[in-house]
This record gives structure tokens, C-alpha cells and sequence, in this order.
């Protein structure tokens, strides 16, 4: 996929193991092949309100059923926060692969108007 591809250089942005310790959607970040400052693209804010409604989505039916079968706390409380954990996971590494990048230049000379 083409979601971690540098604009500038056309190469790897940086790792996964790195995307997960350093990038956020508000974060500027240095290309690792050419050193260009990057910004998350602005569809990084959609995809992640996207993910939590689907969160919610898919959360309700897993707590109604642990509550049917009256789980107790020690077993519905590690569940949902394996879920969770699981989840945040997930999040991460779609938005390393589907998300791209925007230089930060640009983006700032675009946004500045001469008055």
C-alpha cells in the first residue's frame, strides 16, 4: 500500500515499530529516507471517528452478550480490556497502512496567503 510512501522522496516513510512509538495525527515527523518534515494527513481525524463509531458498533453486542451470560467482573472486565487493547492495535496499524503523509512546507505555504 501506498499510505507510508514519502511525497517527497517516493520511499518508506519510517517502520512500523517506529510509526507506533512517534506518530500521531497532530505530530510532525522527519522522513526516514530523505529527512523531510511530515505531517499525517487531515483524513487521519475521519478514519479515527470512523473507528470508534465502528468501536461502539461492534462493542455493544460483546457487552450485551457478556452481561447475558453473567459473566462476572474477573472475566468481563480482562475481556474488555483485551478488546480494547486489541483494538487500539488495529487502529494503529490500518492508519500506518491506509493514511498517508503531507510535507509540512507545502502545507504551511499553501495556507499562508500574502495579504
Amino acid at each position: 500500500m501506498k499510505a507510508n510512501t514519502c511525497p517527497q522522496c517516493g520511499k518508506d516513510v519510517m517502520p512500523y515499530k517506529r510509526f507506533l512509538r512517534e506518530a500521531e495525527p497532530y505530530k510532525i515527523s522527519e522522513c526516514g529516507s530523505c529527512g523531510v518534515k511530515l505531517r499525517r494527513s487531515p483524513r487521519a481525524y475521519l478514519y479515527l471517528a470512523v473507528m470508534m463509531v465502528v468501536l461502539v458498533a461492534l462493542s455493544i453486542p460483546l457487552i450485551l452478550a457478556l452481561f447475558h451470560v453473567r459473566a462476572t467482573f474477573w472475566l468481563f472486565f480482562p475481556l474488555v480490556l483485551v478488546w480494547l487493547a486489541c483494538w487500539v492495535l488495529l487502529t494503529n496499524y490500518l492508519g500506518w497502512r491506509l493514511i498517508g503523509w503531507v510535507v509540512v512546507d507545502k502545507e504551511s505555504k499553501a495556507s499562508s496567503t500574502p495579504e
